[in-house]
């Protein structure tokens, strides 16, 4: 096959894939355009909410997930609840530089292997979990993640393996933590590790809590059924729920 027939179809296949995407675009911008708050809309259009995040938003597939980051740490800061922020499963940093841009005075934790899953803790899976390996997740690294953050002093980065090094954040106290951990022995871990340490009215935020992570789900119900607090779910693509600890009664 000749060199102009080559440069042929690699045009019309770069062309059918900017159609594509382009039809991508507007299907989310006109199915996701009902899901605009209206906390949002009213803080835009007072220009209080940051170009780089509403970019973010209209490039985000799960637009619930941003805005429940978004209502969640407003609250935070209305509320006067103190603590650091953490995250439990970090992968590239992608909801990590969302959480630090929203709130970036609070010290934020960030836990993960950077190597993909620990092996052990896979062992036990069930459900789509189990399909999983140790390559899974593992094409990242620390270093990578901090560069997102430049030399921003308060993105504190803890590389290992989960509760060991929980050891270097003991005496934390949380208002909010995220786990996108995915299996049961880390969700777990970190809901022991967490919960003690969130200051009433803090939130810990469970992604991917549906069937497909069957041991993720057992961890947050055997720890739910233990604590006196409901779980709160979140309509978002994957399926987040929420722990809102209890503030004790004002007098």
């Amino acid at each position: 096959m000749d060199t102009a027939l080559w440069i042929q179809y690699l045009t019309y296949g770069l062309l059918l894939l900017l159609i594509v995407l382009g039809i991508r675009f507007l299907w989310l911008s006109i199915t996701q355009r009902i899901h605009h708050p209206e906390q949002w809309i009213f803080r835009s259009q007072q220009r209080k909410i940051p170009d780089d995040l509403l970019a973010l938003e209209r490039r985000s597939d799960d637009r619930i997930r941003l805005y429940n980051f978004w209502f969640q740490t407003e609250r935070i800061i209305k509320e006067g609840i103190t603590g650091d922020f953490a995250e439990l499963g970090v992968y590239k940093g992608d909801s990590a530089w969302l959480i630090h841009r929203l709130a970036p005075d609070r010290t934020l934790h960030l836990f993960d292997t950077f190597a993909g899953f620990y092996q052990p803790d896979l062992s036990m899976e069930t459900g789509e979990a189990s399909t999983y390996t140790w390559r899974d997740f593992a094409d990242t690294d620390a270093g990578a993640v901090k560069a997102r953050f430049g030399n921003t002093p308060n993105v504190l980065i803890h590389e290992g393996w989960f509760p060991d090094t929980a050891e270097e954040a003991e005496d934390c106290t949380f208002a909010l933590v995220h786990m996108d951990a995915d299996l049961y022995q880390p969700v777990k871990a970190g809901l022991a590790f967490f919960y003690p340490r969130l200051a009433p009215g803090g939130v810990i935020i469970v992604h991917d809590y549906t069937h497909k992570w069957e041991g993720l789900m057992r961890a947050v119900d055997e720890f739910v059924a233990s604590i006196p607090e409901c779980l709160v779910h979140v309509p978002d693509r994957f399926g987040s729920v929420m722990i809102l600890k209890n503030k004790p009664l004002p007098g």
